[in-house]
């Protein structure tokens, strides 16, 4: 990739240096809060407001920089920390997900094996999670969206050898919804989990037919004796024991697929650009993708430190090796556009748009 010496392209690249600092330390900020049940509790908050007067939020968001080690008497730390910190940080209201369909209708009793533990899990008041799939702005600043309940929220999960695997929460329910509002007629799921999209695409009277592909033969037996029994229905599902590998590169004969088949970008890019590459083939199938939108922050973090890199002088002796899934796409960007030449911060802009970025992986 050459990069043409000019003022324009130079100030542009200095700020994409700085947009994707500010990314992945407020990324890594938020990240080392989730989970995390030391930060406050229901007791400490309750005194500190009615000793101040603050509303809770503002009490949390204290806990919040303390935990941090943010000095929020520096005037730059304030303004970053309430834009990207506090500002991404939001109270749910606990009532929208507890009347969901399967929240309301799908009951466990706790299950344990060797392996295997079907529990209820929860939230504890004011613990901090992830609830909504990341995106950005015009500017590539990424909007994150985590939020906590007042009260304590409970779940059911699926934990494998004592870590949670499968779990139905807000986020699930969020990032879904999309989806599942879109899909009708004949469709497919690749993933089964604990059944949640299956369950609400069954509940539309336009969806005609459910199939999910789910290798696992475990999860699925575990599946059929524990939740497939609340499911509405259940004629119109069908489940199949078969690895997604299968389906890739042919023609399929449903009007949608929705693809669940990562817990998280990272894990999941592999089989999220097969099935891009896949899309080609349909002459009718609608593709949708769990997470979709985190895959493309993920890219375009990879192009940035291309970006960096190529005003840098790195060259061929730079992209050999991979030892992350980041590392095998930024040497692919690399040798995909090593005779590019971008002269424009117009033509920047393009690259770094979803499309671009995905073409660049798929054309090759």
């Amino acid at each position: 990739m050459k990069l043409i010496n000019s003022p324009e392209l130079n100030d542009y690249l200095d700020e994409l240096e700085s947009v994707n600092e500010l990314n992945l330390s407020i990324s890594d900020l938020l990240f080392s809060l989730l989970g995390k049940r030391d930060i406050t509790n229901k007791k400490e908050i309750d005194v500190l407001q009615k000793n101040s007067g603050y509303t809770t939020h503002s009490l949390l968001m204290n806990k919040v920089s303390e935990f941090l080690d943010i000095d929020l008497e520096v005037e730059d730390n304030e303004e970053i920390f309430n834009k990207h910190i506090a500002g991404a940080i939001n109270e749910l209201e606990p009532h929208k997900y507890l009347n969901n369909p399967y929240y309301k209708n799908i009951k466990i009793t706790d299950f344990k094996d060797k392996d295997f533990a079907l529990i209820y899990d929860k939230y504890t008041p004011y613990e901090i999670f992830a609830y909504l799939d990341m995106k950005a702005d015009s500017n590539f600043y990424e909007i994150n969206s985590l939020g906590y309940f007042k009260e304590e929220f409970p779940f059911i999960a699926l934990n494998y050898q004592g870590v949670t695997w499968m779990s139905i929460t807000p986020n699930e329910i969020e990032t879904m919804e999309l989806s599942i509002n879109k899909v009708q007629g004949d469709v497919i799921v690749f993933g089964l989990g604990l059944g949640y999209f299956a369950y609400m695409a069954l509940l539309k009277e336009d969806v005609n037919k459910v199939t999910v592909i789910e290798k696992d033969a475990r999860i699925v037996a575990l599946f059929k004796k524990h939740l497939l029994p609340q499911f509405p229905n259940v004629n119109k599902l069908q489940i199949i024991v078969d690895d997604a590998n299968h389906y890739l590169n042919k023609n399929l004969n449903y009007d949608y697929a929705f693809i669940d088949l990562w817990h998280d970008p990272l894990d999941g890019l592999d089989f999220f650009l097969k099935f891009k590459k896949s899309e080609k083939l349909q002459s009718k199938c609608q593709f949708l993708y769990w997470l979709e939108s985190s895959f493309y922050l993920l890219l375009r973090r990879c192009f940035i430190t291309l970006l960096l890199e190529a005003r840098e002088g790195y060259d061929d002796s730079h992209y050999k090796v991979s030892e992350t899934i980041e590392d095998k796409i930024i040497n692919q960007y690399y040798f995909y556009t090593k005779n590019l030449t971008i002269s424009s911060k117009a033509q920047l802009i393009d690259l770094l748009s979803d499309k671009s970025l995905l073409d660049l992986l798929l054309n090759h």
